[in-house]
């Protein structure tokens, strides 16, 4: 399964010609992991962190830029995991309009244990059936 939402380019995201500026495409990633959490998960990325008490922290990040994006447009973001550890995952996040893509972001996460000193934790059966939903091997 592919989670999918769309975003408008705002004028925040934008350099003064208009063009979103690259530190918002990793922005807008967050964002659209926090989506996937609240939507496709099924569990608030805020009470994930607050009552659940876990978190996914960067741990290593790759983004190529495709194509340049506008103010006004209106993206789509698809997110599928490619890879479930022990106690990280491979995010793959991509942004298009249309047919064309803008920039495709892979993203390893760690699943991190937030009561006390933040350390990562193995994943369980449930969230590893959670996130499995999502795994798409080798789809790049």
């Amino acid at each position: 399964m592919i989670f999918e939402c769309k975003k408008p380019i705002r004028f925040h995201h934008c350099d003064p010609a208009g063009i979103v500026f690259y530190p918002q495409c990793l922005v807008l990633c967050n964002e659209v992991v926090e989506d996937w959490f609240d939507h496709g998960i099924g569990v608030d990325f805020y009470k994930l962190h607050a009552e659940i008490r876990r978190g996914v922290p960067m741990r290593h990040l790759e983004v190529d830029f495709i194509a340049p994006s506008m103010h006004g447009d209106e993206l789509t973001f698809t997110l599928y995991v490619a890879r479930i550890g022990g106690s990280s995952m491979d995010i793959v996040t991509t942004a298009s309009m249309g047919e064309q893509v803008r920039f495709r972001a892979k993203q390893t996460v760690v699943w991190a244990d937030l009561g006390g000193a933040p350390r990562a934790t193995m994943i369980d059966d449930e969230w590893r059936a959670r996130f499995g939903r999502y795994l798409i091997a080798s789809k790049d």
